[in-house]
């Protein structure tokens, strides 16, 4: 699938030209959005229609998939995701889950780094919080198979206790179950919830086609 690239920062920013404009695109957010007709992804520095979604944000250096999760070239990114496709694949089998939707949460939680800390204590490339795992057994969050077990297990359960609501799963991935049943069963209206769902699913999108 071709992509275009509108404005003019967000062409050096995906396409390499980063010390031109570094001072210039210093906390940048790059779009994705979408041509109803062709599919083909067009990205820029500012939303174009309501199909526009925060692709990545650019620090001046480097992309960063998701705000305190370390920064990553697209080229890394990439990189990374390719060598985690094996594993990712047999362990979304294992559970009944689409791979296209445990990599766009991988994508959006840790950049595909195995490594990756929150500030809340989250863990590994699924940012699975200690006490989560612990629900399924004894995990080391740092291993990248076990954080995908763990992370797995969780996302099966939420995906079954919304009925395969894959939006409301991702809510709770996010903001926890409980939420999202305080909230009715719906989208719990917090700030970081109403980003990281679009985020997520525009991922599994492009990640499912």
């Amino acid at each position: 699938m071709r992509s275009t690239i509108k404005t003019s920062v967000a062409c050096a920013v995906l396409l390499g030209g980063w010390s031109a404009l570094s001072a210039q695109a210093e906390g940048v957010k790059i779009y994705r959005s979408y041509d109803p007709h062709s599919k083909v992804p067009t990205f820029s520095d500012q939303p174009l229609d309501r199909s526009s979604q925060v692709f990545a944000t650019f620090d001046g250096t480097r992309l960063w998939p998701r705000a305190g999760t370390g920064p990553v070239t697209l080229a890394e990114l990439n990189a990374r995701r390719i060598a985690l496709e094996p594993v990712v694949q047999r362990i979304a089998d294992a559970h009944g889950i689409q791979a296209a939707l445990l990599k766009a949460i991988i994508e959006v939680e840790s950049g595909f780094n195995a490594r990756a800390v929150s500030n809340k204590g989250a863990i590994g490339l699924m940012q699975v919080m200690p006490a989560t795992a612990a629900r399924y057994g004894s995990f080391d969050l740092y291993s990248a198979e076990q954080n995908l077990e763990a992370g797995a297990r969780y996302l099966r359960d939420l995906l079954a206790m919304f009925n395969g609501d894959v939006q409301l799963a991702v809510a709770a991935y996010n903001a926890g179950e409980n939420a999202v049943l305080r909230h009715g069963r719906k989208v719990p209206p917090y700030a970081e919830t109403m980003k990281y769902v679009p985020m997520v699913l525009e991922r599994y999108r492009r990640f499912r086609g």
